[in-house]
């Protein structure tokens, strides 16, 4: 009995290794019963296995012979959101290349390589892809040319503009405003992919692919009446008509031309060094005579213009020019003051200001705004599909007079506003601090952008007042003046007055 109870550890122990050696058996298949397959994913789904994922892509480049001529390209890729994962497995069920390819395409886009140019600016970001660098770098250059003269930048870039001894302009930088970067990508054939260099330039210039708007030529038309009726300033109908040189070329009647507004995805920006030789008007000064009749009047002298040489530095964007800033001026010859003889006693023609500096008059009605030399950078006309409906005069320096231009009454002021960059509806509606002034007949001016404002509603003002100084506030890109015209509402060209 003893030593039947010994060997019953031992039995047991047998049973439960033949056991164990069963089970094993049974969960644990022969190694040649094991399969390595692909599991083909899509967004995360499981579309089904594949024996090989070399064979299945390979599939997919040959199948799609279509989109290799469409965009001129040797190879064709799998779709973005396609992963394809290898899987051991004993009772998967694998599908052909044939079968998962149709799923595929049922479902999404196959892609090809390219590149990804990333635009970025203060306002955002665009995206744009190509399939060559060389391509994009060649459409910028064409946008270049559009804003800058093609020899003027030839010269830039190989140091030979010619030296200014006199006057003349050289450009001392070009550069693009927005961080561009160029990626290395595989992009979705069902996306804009550009492979065109003339539709790329476009694209960048216009800021789409729309059709051209056209306008059919009637008689009196002229390239300056045709752009301000459809929102274009005559710089921009001959960026897109390119077959005319200036804005004196004639028109056909029913000739077609391109209206279209450009709004260009890049900003190309031109420092320039500017010496030009610019009028130094003469004043009108009156006398008395007494012996005229109360009056009567006579021109003793006639008045002649001085000359000035004005430098300068100038900034454009896109070829529209930023206010500026004068650096240096001499006179090259003085004017000549007109003399009227007058049988009355006149007023001062010019109110006084601590500040110093000399109103830029002219003989006529109307004086002007702002002390001389100045420069006029920006004037009455349309800037991308907008109406400017004054002209910026800048150059004249920071806290520098801004006068009253004839005798009339201060209707509206709007001061202590915020510096560059305040849009707020309070201040200006973006020209910050402004004086409004009516003149008679309907006739109201704005002064805006001023830095202070010295004058208050309902004050009677003469020509040659002080009514503030030149500044930069509300929205504004540098110091300068808006210098707007309205009669009965209607916005006038300044230049009209003088």
């Amino acid at each position: 009995m003893d030593k039947i109870k010994q060997n019953i550890p031992i039995a047991i122990s047998l049973i439960i290794a033949i056991a164990f050696i069963t089970i094993i058996g049974i969960v644990t298949p022969q190694d040649n019963n094991i399969k390595e397959v692909y599991n083909v994913y899509l967004d995360g789904k499981l579309l089904g296995s594949v024996k090989s994922k070399d064979a299945l892509e390979k599939y997919i480049d040959n199948e799609q012979k279509e989109l290799k001529e469409e965009f001129g390209v040797k190879k064709v890729y799998k779709p973005n959101g396609l992963d394809i994962e290898k899987c051991l497995t004993h009772n998967a069920k694998v599908l052909s290349e044939k079968q998962i390819y149709n799923k595929i395409k049922e479902k999404t886009s196959f892609t090809i390589k390219g590149y990804v140019v990333t635009i970025k600016s203060d306002d955002g970001e665009e995206k744009i892809n190509i399939l060559d660098k060389k391509m994009f770098n060649n459409a910028v250059n064409k946008v270049l040319n559009v804003f800058v003269n093609k020899k003027d930048v030839k010269n830039y870039k190989n140091d030979t503009q010619t030296p200014i001894e006199t006057t003349g302009t050289l450009i001392e930088d070009i550069s693009i405003e927005e961080k561009i970067t160029i990626t290395e990508s595989y992009i979705s054939t069902d996306e804009v992919i550009f492979d065109d260099e003339t539709l790329l330039t476009k694209y960048l210039l216009f800021g789409s692919l729309d059709k051209d708007e056209e306008y059919t030529v009637q008689p009196g038309d002229t390239i300056e009446t045709v752009s301000f009726n459809n929102k274009l300033g005559v710089e921009e109908f001959l960026i897109v008509n390119p077959e005319f040189t200036n804005s004196n070329n004639l028109l056909s009647v029913g000739q077609k031309v391109n209206i279209s507004l450009i709004d260009p995805m890049i900003s190309i920006i031109v420092q320039k060094h500017v010496v030009e030789d610019m009028p130094k008007t003469y004043e009108t000064i009156t006398k008395d005579d007494d012996t005229m009749y109360q009056g009567q009047t006579k021109v003793q002298t006639e008045g002649v213009n001085g000359v000035q040489r004005v430098t300068s530095k100038v900034k454009y964007v896109n070829g529209q020019a930023e206010p500026a800033i004068i650096t240096n001026y001499t006179t090259i010859t003085e004017p000549i003051n007109k003399v009227v003889l007058k049988g009355t006693k006149t007023y001062s023609a010019y109110g006084s200001y601590s500040g110093g500096g000399t109103p830029a008059v002219t003989s006529g009605i109307w004086g002007w705004p702002t002390v001389s030399p100045y420069i006029v950078t920006s004037e009455f006309k349309y800037r991308w599909g907008r109406l400017h409906a004054g002209i910026d005069i800048s150059g004249c320096g920071f806290g520098s007079p801004i006068y009253s231009i004839g005798n009339g009454v201060v209707t509206e002021v709007t001061s202590n506003c915020p510096g560059q960059g305040y849009y707020g509806s309070k201040c200006g509606g973006g020209y910050g601090n402004v004086v409004y002034a009516s003149y008679g007949n309907g006739m109201i001016v704005k002064y805006g952008h001023l830095n202070t404002v010295t004058v208050h509603v309902g004050q009677s003002i003469s020509r040659g007042t002080v009514i503030g100084t030149m500044g930069n506030s509300g929205s504004s890109t540098g110091t300068h003046l808006h210098f707007e015209v309205r009669v009965n509402g209607n916005p006038v060209n300044p230049r009209t007055l003088y």
